[in-house]
C-alpha cells in the first residue's frame, strides 16, 4: 500500500465498501453515521469546492483548527486531494502558539470547528494578510458575525458538488496525481523543550507507520476506535487517518471532550491510545470511587485488588501458574474483573497504547491485572508517532518494547537513540529532507531486543550518585502516588536532588473532606499543614524505591496546578519544564537556599523569596536543615 496515497486509499474504500461504516460521530446523545461513499463525497466536494473558490494549488498550506469530528478529516483529505498540505493546529493552543503556528506555515486558508476558535483567529487575522478566509462547519454563534475572510464551509462544498455535477469524473482523475512522497501533513512538535517546529510528513509515512502497527497488532476492518485525542497529533493521524484507510476500521467521535468517559463505555472501542496521565487518571479516580465506597464493597475490593497483583506479577514475569491460581482468576475475572472493565468502557478492548511517556509500574500493572491489554511504546513527532510497540506476551513497566518492522534503532554516542526507516519523517518544513533521526532520547536495547527509554539527553542528572537517571524516571516514581499529578526534579550541577510536584486536586480534596479539613480553593489546600504531612509521606513513599543517592531531598508543592494557557503544559499532557522553571524560578530558588528558618516540628524549610513570598520548603532528611 506504501506506492498508494490516502486520497487513493479512500477512493478504493468507497468504491469497493461504500455501504460500510467510516465514522460514527455522536450529536445530542445519537451516534450518526458516515459510510465511506459518504466520507468520499464530502471529500470530493470540499476539495472541488477549494480549487473553484479559492485556486488552491500543490503545496499550498490549509490549516485546521477543531476538537475531532468528521469534518477535521474531510478538510484534511480535501487538501490531500488536491495536492494541497494540511496543517493540523491544536485547538487548545493558546493566541500566541496559535500565531507562532501561523507564522511557522504560512496556510491561505483557516478551516475551524466553531465561534471559540473564530474569535481566537480574528484577533490576530491583521498580522498574517497571507491568509484569504477562515472557513467555519458549526455556525452556532456566528450567524451574527460579518468579517469579509469568514465563510461557511457549506458555501465552499456546495460550489464544489456543482463543478463535480459537471464532470462526474474529474475528482477521480485528479487524486490519482498526487504521489506517495508528497508532504501529506504537517503537524508541530510538542514544544516541551524547545519552540514547537513545523514537521512534515508523506503519504508513506503514514501508511508505512499504520501498516506497521497492524503487522504487530492486527486491525479487523469491523474494529471500532474511539478517537479523543487531538488530531493535530501525529499518533492520532497514525490511528484516526492511517489505520483506517488501511484497515478499514471504524472512528468513534466523541460529543464533547467532556462526554469522553461516558462515549467510552457507550462504544466499547476495541483499540484506544492515551498519554500516561490519562490512563494514570482513570486509575486515581477508580481507586478514590473504592475508597468511598461502602465497607462490604471496600472489603470485596481489597480481596479482589490482591488477585489482580498476583495476577499482573505473574503475567510480567512470564512465570506459569498453578491451576488453582487459573481457576481463581477465572471466578474474579467472571464476579468482579469483567464488571470493572466493562465499568470503565474497557470490555471489548484488545489493546491501549500508551503513548508520549512511560506510564508508571502500579498502573501498568493494575491494567495488565484487570486484563487490559496495556501496552508501552516509544516514539515521537518526528517518527511519525511510533517506533516501537510491545508485543503480545512481553510486557514489561519499564520496556518500550521493540521496533516497529521496518525501522531500525540504534544507540549512538552517550546512549542517545537513532531510528532509519520509512516511518522516519520528511524533515521540518523548509528544511532539508532526512531519511534518518537522532531522537534526543537515551536509552539502550536489551538482549532481547526491546527498547529502554531512560528519558532526553537534556534531563540526564550530571551527579555522580544518579547511576545515570533522568529526572523523568524519578517524576514516574513520584506519580505512582493518587496524590500527586505533576512531578519535576531538579538537580544538574547540584549536590542533590529536588522537586516541585502539584497536589491530585480531586484525591487530596476528598481527602481532606475525610479528615474534617476545611478550605476554599486549592492554594488553600496545599498550604494546609495536615496535607503537606501527607504529601511528605507520599514523597518518601514513593522514594523507598530508589537507592538513597537518587532520591529527591526537598521538595515544594506549587500553589497553582499547570496550566495549558499558562504554557506550562503541552495539548499532549506532557510538562514544559522551562516554562515552569519561568514561572516559578523563586521556588526554585528557595529548593537550594540554606539561609531559611527551619521548623523541626512541621519538617519545613520557611523561605523568604526576594518578592517577600513565604516558600515551604519540605524537608526529606531533616538534617539539611541546620545551617
Amino acid at each position: 500500500m506504501t506506492h498508494r496515497t490516502l486520497p487513493q486509499l479512500l477512493f478504493e474504500k468507497a468504491d469497493k465498501e461504500g455501504r460500510e461504516v467510516a465514522f460514527r460521530q455522536k450529536n445530542l446523545g445519537i451516534w450518526k453515521e458516515w459510510t465511506w461513499h459518504k466520507y468520499y463525497r464530502e471529500v470530493e466536494s470540499l476539495a472541488l469546492g477549494f480549487q473553484e473558490e479559492f485556486s488552491i494549488q500543490a503545496g499550498d498550506r490549509i490549516g485546521i483548527i477543531g476538537d475531532n469530528r468528521p469534518h477535521w478529516i474531510v478538510t484534511e483529505l480535501a487538501a490531500q486531494s488536491i495536492g494541497a498540505v494540511p496543517v493540523g493546529i491544536y485547538q487548545d493552543a493558546s493566541p500566541d502558539a496559535m500565531a507562532h503556528c501561523l507564522h511557522e506555515c504560512e496556510p491561505r486558508i483557516l478551516v475551524v470547528e466553531d465561534q471559540e476558535q473564530v474569535d481566537k483567529l480574528l484577533d490576530i487575522i491583521d498580522s498574517f494578510p497571507t491568509i484569504e478566509s477562515i472557513l467555519f462547519y458549526n455556525e452556532k454563534g456566528l450567524r451574527s458575525y460579518s468579517h469579509d475572510k469568514l465563510m461557511d464551509l457549506k458555501n465552499v462544498q456546495s460550489i464544489g458538488r456543482t463543478r463535480a455535477s459537471e464532470d462526474p469524473s474529474f475528482f477521480e482523475h485528479q487524486i490519482q496525481k498526487v504521489k506517495p512522497l508528497d508532504i501529506a501533513f504537517i503537524t508541530f512538535t510538542s514544544g516541551v523543550t524547545r519552540h514547537p517546529k513545523a514537521a512534515t510528513f508523506t503519504h508513506t509515512n503514514l501508511i508505512q507507520t499504520a501498516l506497521s502497527i497492524h503487522e504487530v497488532d492486527p486491525v479487523k476492518a469491523d474494529d471500532d476506535y474511539l478517537s479523543f485525542l487531538s488530531l493535530a497529533w501525529i499518533c492520532e493521524q497514525v490511528m484516526a487517518v492511517g489505520l483506517s484507510l488501511t484497515r478499514g476500521m471504524t472512528i468513534n467521535f466523541p460529543e464533547e471532550p467532556s462526554t469522553i468517559l461516558n462515549d467510552l463505555r457507550e462504544i466499547g472501542p476495541h483499540l484506544i491510545q492515551a498519554p500516561p496521565r490519562t490512563f494514570e487518571n482513570i486509575w486515581t479516580r477508580f481507586q478514590i470511587r473504592m475508597n468511598d465506597s461502602t465497607r462490604l464493597k471496600k472489603k470485596i475490593y481489597t480481596l479482589t485488588e490482591s488477585g489482580i497483583e498476583k495476577n499482573a506479577r505473574a503475567k510480567l514475569s512470564n512465570r506459569s501458574v498453578s491451576f488453582l491460581s487459573k481457576i481463581s482468576y477465572s471466578l474474579n475475572d467472571f464476579f468482579m474483573y469483567s464488571a470493572i472493565r466493562d465499568h470503565l468502557g474497557l470490555s471489548r478492548l484488545r489493546r491501549a497504547y500508551v503513548t508520549g511517556g512511560r506510564l508508571n509500574k502500579d498502573a501498568f500493572e493494575f491494567f495488565q491485572g484487570l486484563g487490559v491489554n496495556v501496552k508501552q511504546t516509544y516514539g515521537t513527532v518526528e517518527t511519525t508517532g511510533y517506533a516501537s510497540i510491545q508485543r503480545d506476551h512481553e510486557w514489561s513497566a519499564e520496556g518500550a518494547g521493540k521496533p516497529l518492522p521496518g525501522l531500525s534503532m540504534s544507540i549512538a554516542s552517550r546512549g542517545e537513540i537513532q531510528v532509519e526507516g520509512l516511518q522516519v519523517f520528511a524533515g521540518y518544513f523548509g528544511g532539508h529532507p532526512v531519511t534518518e533521526f537522532s531522537t534526543g532520547d537515551y536509552g539502550k536495547i536489551l538482549d532481547s531486543g526491546e527498547i529502554e527509554i531512560r528519558g532526553r539527553m537534556e534531563e540526564r542528572l550530571a551527579l555522580d550518585s544518579t547511576d545515570g537517571r533522568s529526572s523523568s524516571e524519578i517524576e514516574t516514581e513520584l506519580r505512582k502516588s493518587h496524590y500527586l499529578q505533576e512531578a519535576l526534579v531538579f538537580g544538574e550541577g547540584r549536590s542533590y536532588l529536588t522537586a516541585m510536584v502539584t497536589i491530585h486536586r480531586a484525591s487530596v480534596g476528598r481527602w481532606a473532606e475525610k479528615n474534617q479539613i476545611s478550605y476554599t480553593s486549592y492554594r488553600d489546600l496545599t498550604m494546609n499543614p495536615e496535607v503537606i504531612e501527607l504529601i511528605r509521606d507520599q514523597v518518601v513513599e514513593m522514594m523507598a524505591s530508589l537507592p538513597e543517592e537518587s532520591r529527591i531531598k526537598r521538595f515544594v508543592i506549587l500553589p497553582e496546578e499547570l496550566r495549558l494557557s499558562d504554557g506550562e503544559m503541552t495539548s499532549t499532557q506532557k510538562t514544559v519544564r522551562r516554562t515552569v522553571e519561568k514561572n516559578y524560578k523563586r521556588y526554585l530558588a528557595a529548593l537550594y537556599n540554606d539561609g531559611g528558618q527551619f521548623d523541626t516540628l512541621s519538617n519545613l524549610y520557611s523561605e523568604q523569596t526576594n518578592e517577600g513570598e513565604i516558600v515551604p520548603v519540605i524537608l526529606l532528611d531533616r538534617s539539611q536543615g541546620v545551617a
